[in-house]
């Protein structure tokens, strides 16, 4: 019998392991199982906080990978999407970038038991749902080879409008953490 308790912490896992197998997927060209992939981890990204939440069984360990395994899968695809020119490499290192430094800021804010002061933000939750959707389509881009101009252009907008989203957030996060850092450093 599963423990409904630890769906939450499988779900976040399931998308660590999802990683290499997205890249030996795409490796091999099979685009319908790299759209699933993408929609499991849609949902698993947003059931695993709901069941923890709604089963009162919140973790350490799951709050801790939760950030990683989302952050490390959609590096994951971006990379890949670089390799083959659906993704620009410049707008593909900010994101990277931001995700790593806020990451870092976390980390030592926590140390501090500070880490409440980036909690994510509405336009943060605006910036994944739109990195999400150029995900998502510019995954489609090669199964609808008529449409595939059109789907890289709608799925370049949104990833640019995520773009513009991670560099404001991540500014204000980074303004907010050194705040933080040097009262901490006046303590």
């Amino acid at each position: 019998m599963i423990n409904t308790k630890n769906i939450p912490n499988f779900l976040t896992s399931s998308r660590l392991l999802l990683c290499p197998i997205w890249l030996i997927l795409f490796y091999y060209n099979y685009y319908y199982c790299l759209l699933i992939i993408i929609i499991y981890s849609a949902f698993s990204d947003y059931f695993d906080g709901f069941l923890a939440r709604k089963f009162n069984c919140e973790t350490l360990i799951g709050k801790t990978l939760d950030p990683i395994a989302d952050k490390i899968f959609t590096c994951t695809v971006l990379l890949t999407f670089v390799s083959d020119g659906r993704v620009n490499f410049i707008i593909a290192t900010l994101i990277i970038i931001r995700e790593i430094v806020i990451s870092g800021l976390r980390e030592t804010l926590a140390n501090y038991n500070k880490s409440q002061i980036l909690n994510v933000t509405f336009l943060s939750k605006i910036k994944t749902t739109s990195q999400f959707i150029a995900i998502f389509i510019l995954t489609l881009m090669p199964l609808n080879l008529e449409y595939s101009l059109k789907m890289h252009q709608i799925g370049t907008l949104f990833l640019y409008i995520s773009a513009i989203l991670t560099i404001y957030t991540g500014y204000n996060y980074v303004i907010k953490s050194i705040i933080a850092l040097n009262k901490i450093e006046k303590e």
